[in-house]
């Protein structure tokens, strides 16, 4: 029996109407029953899953069938789809979902539909389909058949003339592993005769190498390029592939050079001062230039430095922002020609896009316009595109983007990381980064050692929580919906809700100390910054502090609730839930705070390891309340009335520790593997049953990937 896509069906006391995108729910009394529409398309998903209930229907099923295979709408629509549906048949089918998700596979229909018998065809049979279509076929026109074949002919010589361009246009999606090392694999290069890949490496021990393969020979043994006194983890070729461009830090001190190596000799040569060792940096195509990214004393925020290679000791020379600048560059790539230097400008701590700067002039425009994090881009050969990454709601995947029309495309490859062409192709190099993030809670109180336990089982990401013991619920970020957003639950992880649909990248929730509002921080309206958000739980209203800065930090609460505590460029800012003007209390630069009763602030900073105690209303006063040597955490730690739960990295494990006020003493609480608890994590200390409350990390291998892709041909 076949069922038709338009037949309406009953699910226990509602009935579905697909004619009219209706449900029609039974009321309390034999009076007309009571209707909701919704969007076309999640009664085609409905109706999909009643027409095939029992069975788990997969989503590339769903996708293929009601998106048309339309994999990059149909993704985050499905998902939207199938919470609105939950949601409005929530009474359906009692306490439990009407809907289920089969982890990985796919959805199933829990309640068993009632077709009308009217709507229940039987379907002919497959011998007397075939029967009726030769029969159809035998009575063709002689001549029709005789037309068709001249054209045959016609249509066969014109896919023969364009055969060799057809088949660059239209490349499949081929990816190929390079690497299958047991570390992480970033930042891959290709030399420019194609033979040679660069990338870097970490080892167990959380230090970094650049290694040297030969594409020539795939299962030689890579060559690790630099020493083990120093860590590096990006480089660039010279034009002409004699040399290696990378920033290097050593290991005893810390410094860290811009650095030269020739490969012939292996010879080294520090060219300038750095910060960072996974600095972007590029030379430019006549071998002239190599710009990089960097900051220093004098301008904190980072920025792009020059060095003339054609000097006998070229000095670094800031060509970006150097005064109050109101974001950072991170990331850099020149065009072939050599006239235009693409940037990857970090608005706060949330937005993202790509900016284009002739070389000569100097002058720039915008080329992107509402991304989150972006992960490494690549002029296309032709001049004209640019491929980049970048990570939107938990997901990283690649893009192109034309630079006459500002058109972006995306290239659907789940992980691609910082992209390089392949030269004399049109395949790329990328690392395969994917990580997703999970709630966990740790008991304290238990007798036998334990480790933590998930608390949300399903198969989304999701990170950053807070819990209030006056609500007893906890917030946290889910990308369930497609999109980052604001949503809570009981300590179990049961009775979850969504507070936000912003459709924007949401982050960092806090509780008010009454349990009433929740302070996060989402992306302004022009994606060049990020504001603090304050919902109000009861109404569902969402606010907007008023604040001249574009970056804040994490936000937290003043011990009344009548104001919010977060590190803007002038360092730790009171902001008024009056709307009335922000206030600085101190310079110094905090990374995250928590007050812990009305005057005192205990805080990390950005330029300081440690743990730090002020008076708001004293600010001048500042007091190391753990030393650098015990702690080095600046975002995964909490506040007790008895101490501190805090994150502890060492060189191939995590603790989770705790420093009591009384003693002053740190003990380990539980040992980690490496990389376990992400760095801008979060720990959430719950009272009620004595646990804490963890962002997980997934971590998954990291290789790198040559891709071809009809897109970049």
């Amino acid at each position: 029996m076949k069922i038709s896509k338009h037949a309406s069906f009953a699910l226990n006391g509602c009935r579905v109407s697909p004619a009219d995108n209706s449900l029609y729910f039974a009321t309390d009394t034999n009076q007309a029953l009571q209707s909701v529409s919704l969007q076309p398309k999640f009664i085609e998903v409905l109706s999909y899953l009643a027409r095939h209930h029992p069975k788990v229907v997969t989503r590339e099923e769903l996708i293929e069938d009601i998106w048309e295979g339309n994999h990059y709408v149909g993704s985050k629509a499905l998902t939207n789809a199938i919470w609105h549906l939950r949601q409005q048949l929530k009474g359906v089918a009692g306490d439990e979902a009407a809907i289920d998700t089969v982890r990985k596979t796919g959805y199933r229909l829990l309640i068993a539909p009632e077709f009308d018998a009217a709507d229940l065809v039987d379907e002919p049979d497959l011998l007397e389909k075939a029967d009726n279509k030769i029969a159809h076929l035998s009575q063709l026109n002689r001549r029709i058949i005789a037309i068709f074949g001249a054209l045959l002919v016609v249509i066969l010589g014109f896919v023969l003339t364009h055969l060799y361009l057809d088949s660059v246009r239209y490349t499949p999606k081929l990816q190929t592993r390079l690497t299958s090392d047991a570390g992480s694999e970033l930042y891959p290069v290709v030399s420019p005769d194609g033979r040679w890949l660069v990338y870097g490496a970490r080892g167990v021990d959380g230090y970094a190498s650049l290694y040297l393969k030969d594409l020539h020979t795939p299962s030689d043994t890579p060559k690790q390029l630099t020493s083990s006194n120093s860590k590096e983890i990006r480089a660039v070729w010279s034009p002409d592939g004699s040399a290696l461009y990378f920033a290097s830090e050593l290991r005893a001190n810390k410094q860290c050079f811009i650095t030269r190596l020739e490969l012939d000799s292996n010879q080294t040569n520090t060219l300038a001062a750095c910060d960072t060792y996974s600095a972007g940096l590029d030379v430019s195509p006549d071998g002239r230039y190599l710009v990089f990214v960097s900051a220093d004393e004098q301008v904190p925020a980072s920025g792009l430095y020059q060095l003339d290679l054609s000097e006998q000791t070229p000095q670094a020379v800031r060509i970006s922002c150097d005064t109050e600048c109101s974001y950072r560059d991170r990331d850099l790539a020149f065009s072939p020609d050599g006239r235009w230097l693409a940037i990857a400008r970090r608005f706060g701590n949330i937005s993202e896009d790509l900016f284009m700067r002739e070389w000569a002039s100097g002058i720039e425009h915008r080329l992107t316009r509402g991304f989150e994090d972006m992960r490494g881009l690549s002029w296309h050969p032709d001049g004209k595109r640019l491929v980049f990454s970048s990570e939107n709601s938990g997901v990283r995947n690649g893009f192109i983007v034309t630079v006459a029309s500002k058109k972006v495309e995306p290239l659907h490859v789940e992980g691609l990381s910082y992209p390089r062409f392949v030269p004399l192709s049109h395949d790329i190099v990328y690392a395969n980064y994917m990580r997703d993030h999970r709630l966990s809670r740790l008991d304290l109180a238990q007798h036998v050692p334990t480790t933590p336990f998930p608390l949300l089982r399903v198969e989304y990401s999701y990170r950053n929580p807070d819990y209030s013991t006056i609500s007893k619920r906890l917030v946290y970020v889910s990308n369930e919906t497609g999109f980052n957003e604001i949503w809570s639950a009981n300590i179990e992880g049961n009775e979850r809700k969504q507070h936000t649909a912003l459709k924007r990248r949401v982050a960092y929730p806090s509780w008010s100390h009454d349990g009433k509002k929740v302070a996060f921080l989402a992306p302004d309206d022009k994606s060049e910054g990020n504001k603090i958000h304050v919902l109000d739980v009861a109404s569902g209203n969402i606010t907007v502090l008023a604040t001249a800065y574009l970056d804040h930090q994490r936000p937290s609460w003043g011990w009344d609730d009548s104001f919010i505590v977060a590190n803007t460029y002038d360092g730790i800012t009171r902001f008024y839930l009056d709307n009335r003007l922000p206030e600085v209390i101190s310079g110094v630069d905090m990374r995250l705070g928590k007050m812990v009763n009305a005057n005192i602030l205990l805080f990390s900073r950005a330029d300081k390891l440690g743990l730090w105690s002020m008076d708001i209303n004293k600010p001048l006063i500042i007091e190391e309340v753990i030393a650098a040597e015990q702690f080095f955490e600046r975002y995964n730690w909490d506040v007790t009335d008895k101490g501190v739960y805090f994150r502890q990295n060492g060189s191939s494990h995590q603790l989770i520790a705790f420093w009591r006020f009384s003693t002053q003493l740190v003990t380990p609480i539980l040992k980690l593997p490496p990389s376990s608890l992400p760095r801008h994590g979060a720990i959430s200390y719950v009272a009620d049953n004595e646990s804490l409350l963890l962002t997980e990390s997934e971590n998954y291998k990291r290789d790198v990937i040559r891709l071809q892709h009809r897109l970049l041909q």
